[in-house]
């Protein structure tokens, strides 16, 4: 898998008076992602687009199927003829994850918007599929996971996944690395918490 990320800052003044300005600040750009012919792959939005529904995050023009996870299983999407059928309301927001695969050859998904800042990601007890709510990659401890007691699962087409455990704050296992829209799945033993990124615009 191939990813490619650029990052612009954008700063726009706008001036009402001699006395008053008013600054908005946004960081925007964009991810790309290849989704496989007749492969799962294991993947994220790492952009706020709009209301971060399928259709408006995954543009496509041949046939492709995503599944998002949650408390009763997987939820589908599906898409066929460049057009989604059902599931395209379905919400896959930067700190989430989901699995993909092309019916139509291999694709690039381009995901397009603004960087998350100051998101946090939620981790409950028990199953959950997650990603870095900010377009970064690297080691979970780079990118100030909050390892406790659980078990990260990564995915991939030819390994199938690959377990990383931590106990009591310490991982047993080899540290999990990460590419920008990467997800991954968390079986967390310990009490429910929250993965909070430092992230400042100078």
């Amino acid at each position: 898998m191939r990813t490619n990320a650029l990052l612009l800052a954008v700063a726009l003044a706008a001036g009402g008076s001699a006395y008053a300005q008013v600054y908005s600040q946004n960081i925007v750009g964009y991810v790309n992602r290849t989704v496989p012919n007749g492969k799962f792959v294991l993947i994220s939005n790492p952009l706020n687009n709009g209301g971060n529904t399928v259709a408006e995050v995954v543009q496509v023009a041949g046939d492709m199927s995503l599944y998002t996870f949650g408390a009763s299983g997987f939820v589908p999407s599906t898409a066929l003829g460049g057009s989604w059928i059902e599931g395209e309301s379905i919400v896959v927001a930067p700190g989430g994850g989901f699995f993909a695969q092309s019916g139509s050859g291999d694709v690039k998904v381009t995901f397009v918007g603004e960087v998350a800042v100051g998101k946090s990601v939620s981790i409950p007890k028990g199953t959950s599929l997650v990603s870095s709510a900010l377009p970064q990659a690297g080691t979970l401890d780079a990118l100030e996971y909050p390892v406790g007691d659980e078990t990260v699962y990564q995915y991939s087409a030819a390994t199938g996944y690959t377990p990383s455990l931590s106990l009591g704050g310490t991982w047993i296992d080899p540290v999990p690395t990460v590419a920008v829209g990467d997800g991954f799945f968390v079986v967390n033993d310990g009490a429910a918490k929250t993965w909070t990124r430092t992230f400042k615009i100078n």
